[in-house]
């Protein structure tokens, strides 16, 4: 499995960044094309259709990126501008595999995205300009999005593979049912980054991990309190762990996304939009402060 071993140099404009932006997203719609193509050889029709969808989608992420460059930046995308190598971010080994499901097919896919959402972070982490860390994050939060839906694709297939079928995520009817379930999920965030803080030896990744268990218990708090309930200040048990440290990061920013996307009443999506935002720019300052170690994934859990 690829791995970034060199952390990139510092991205020296904006422009730069979205250039390496665009060519991240041609690239893996290339190498989806390349496995849409083997896969019709290996008379797989199904998995060449998947990747082939995959390829269509990085090249629309590609149009998105420009048309962003476009606006923001008021300048045209110049691919033979690229500093230096596009990060390594695509799983193309395994995608390769004759033992290729649909399953794993689109557990690359949520790689590559998980990946490049790791790469923006880092960017945004080490940024000193303050419109280039702005961009990194807003490219972040894309990536994180699309591997979210993937995310959700992938737990389908696999559910198809076994028979099962679940149910969506419950949606908040009311505000009070929502800030129920912030307080439930920031309180129980910050108490394990808390703890995992406390653990780490001191560097970026332990300040990081305070302060969003800082700014969790804040939310928390602040929900908890305007439904009237008590939050559980006892000393957390669980063993804490950078995955789940991480995977609590993830979940929060899925499941406000999720209500975001779903609920028809305004103010509850007004502030799922919030919590969202406030979810990724803490998701990518723990990613960004890990350098090295954020461009390696492990395989996805069964039925995750």
């Amino acid at each position: 499995m690829p791995t970034l071993k060199i952390i990139p140099p510092p991205v020296a404009s904006a422009d730069e960044l979205m250039v390496m932006a665009h060519a991240m997203e041609k690239e893996a719609a290339r190498r989806y094309r390349e496995l849409a193509a083997r896969m019709r050889l290996r008379d797989d029709p199904d998995l060449a259709r998947l990747f082939a969808f995959l390829a269509s989608i990085e090249e629309k992420h590609a149009v998105q990126v420009a048309e962003r460059a476009a606006d923001r930046l008021g300048a045209k995308i110049e691919p033979a501008r690229v500093a230096w190598e596009v990060p390594e971010n695509f799983d193309e080994e395994e995608g390769s595999s004759r033992l290729l499901t649909r399953y794993r097919a689109l557990a690359v896919a949520v790689r590559n995205e998980e990946r490049a959402f790791a790469f923006f972070s880092y960017v945004a982490a080490s940024a000193s300009d303050a419109r280039i860390r702005a961009l990194a994050e807003e490219l972040a939060k894309d990536e994180l999005a699309h591997a979210g839906l993937l995310r959700r694709e992938r737990r389908l297939a696999w559910r198809d593979a076994h028979g099962l079928r679940a149910p969506a995520a419950e949606l908040p009817q009311t505000m009070a049912e929502l800030w129920r379930l912030v307080a439930e999920t920031e309180w129980h965030a910050a108490r394990h980054h808390r703890a995992l803080a406390a653990k780490l030896p001191s560097g970026a990744a332990a300040d990081a991990l305070l302060s969003a268990a800082e700014e969790e218990a804040v939310h928390a708090r602040d929900a908890a309190a305007r439904i009237g309930v008590e939050l559980d200040e006892a000393p957390e048990t669980e063993e804490p762990a950078l995955d789940d440290a991480l995977r609590l990061l993830e979940l929060a920013f899925e499941r406000y996304a999720d209500i975001a996307e779903r609920t028809r009443d305004e103010t509850v999506l007004r502030h799922a939009q919030l919590l969202e935002d406030a979810a990724v720019r803490r998701l990518s300052l723990v990613r960004g402060s890990l350098g090295n170690a954020l461009f390696e994934s492990a395989a996805p859990p069964q039925g995750a």
